[in-house]
């Protein structure tokens, strides 16, 4: 059975996690062999922490709570927008999509035939149709890149 102290971070390995959870940009210390420095610790220790399995389900709950965040999800949408405003028409199109404002066209193809009866022409006749069909709607789309 685990000790009571294998279940619980230490207050180092804690900072350590913290660290790391923060995006990299605005990591202080800027570097894992300034941290390890901060706490008092050698950068290998650093590594034994990340194996430990308390740490890693520890460092993926933390994780999965970011990434799953509104605030997280939000700020990124901001940053379309802006990007958007801005002239970025990719920024417009993910942003339209992400906020459901402009979904990518469906397709519908019905056939009463099985695609492995198709022979290789009339395969290809299909496919082109359906280019066709897609190149025309891009034509027409107000996000077109000039």
């Amino acid at each position: 059975m685990a000790s009571n102290e294998e279940l619980v971070l230490s207050p180092k390995q804690e900072r350590y996690l913290e660290w790391l959870c923060t995006v990299p940009s605005e990591r202080q210390p800027a570097t894992k062999k300034l941290l390890a420095a901060e706490v008092g610790v050698d950068v290998v220790t650093l590594r034994r922490w990340e194996k430990k399995q308390v740490f890693r389900d520890r460092w993926q709950t933390y994780v999965d709570e970011t990434q799953g965040s509104p605030e997280r999800s939000q700020r990124v949408l901001d940053s379309l927008y802006e990007k958007a405003l801005a002239g970025d028409v990719k920024a417009a199109q993910l942003y339209l999509q992400a906020t459901n404002r402009m979904a990518p066209p469906t397709v519908t193809v019905n056939s009463q035939q099985k695609s492995s009866t198709l022979s290789d022409d009339e395969l290809d006749a299909l496919i082109g149709a359906l280019a066709e069909r897609e190149l025309e709607a891009r034509k027409k789309s107000p996000l077109r890149a000039v």
